[in-house]
């Protein structure tokens, strides 16, 4: 009876060794992958990062240009209430009346300048200048 017990609890041993054996083998597969599936983890983050970088960036210049474009804006509305208070100081119907002449060619003048500026304000090569000014 003693040597059938011998054999049973070293066929047991065995038998857990062995299985011991291939969960280590399975634990150290499994690590294998969880290492492979880090680096590739590691590497996306880092090319969000950069991602993130380059896009805070570039809303950084287009704030820049907001608020330079605000700048603009607001000047030329100073410039029309300038204008506006200027018309309202003055009695135009009558000086047209009995000057023509001057008065078409101060408003041909303002006409004409007024079309310069806002070629220049809306020319989209402006924008291209300033980025390359700005590299």
């Amino acid at each position: 009876m003693g040597f059938k017990l011998s054999l049973i609890l070293g066929g047991l041993l065995l038998a857990t060794a062995s299985s011991s054996f291939w969960y280590i083998d399975r634990l150290q597969d499994q690590i294998s992958v969880l290492k492979g599936n880090q680096i590739a983890l590691e590497s996306s983050i880092k090319q969000q990062n950069e991602s993130i970088k380059q896009h805070l960036t570039k809303q950084k210049q287009t704030q820049e240009q907001v608020n330079l474009l605000t700048a603009k804006n607001q000047e030329a509305q100073r410039e029309v209430n300038k204008l506006k208070n200027t018309f309202a100081k003055h009695d135009l119907d009558n000086l047209a009346l009995a000057k023509p002449k001057l008065i078409e060619n101060i408003v041909n003048k303002g006409t004409k300048k007024v079309k310069e500026e806002l070629i220049a304000l809306t020319n989209p090569s402006q924008f291209d200048d300033e980025e390359s000014n700005n590299s």
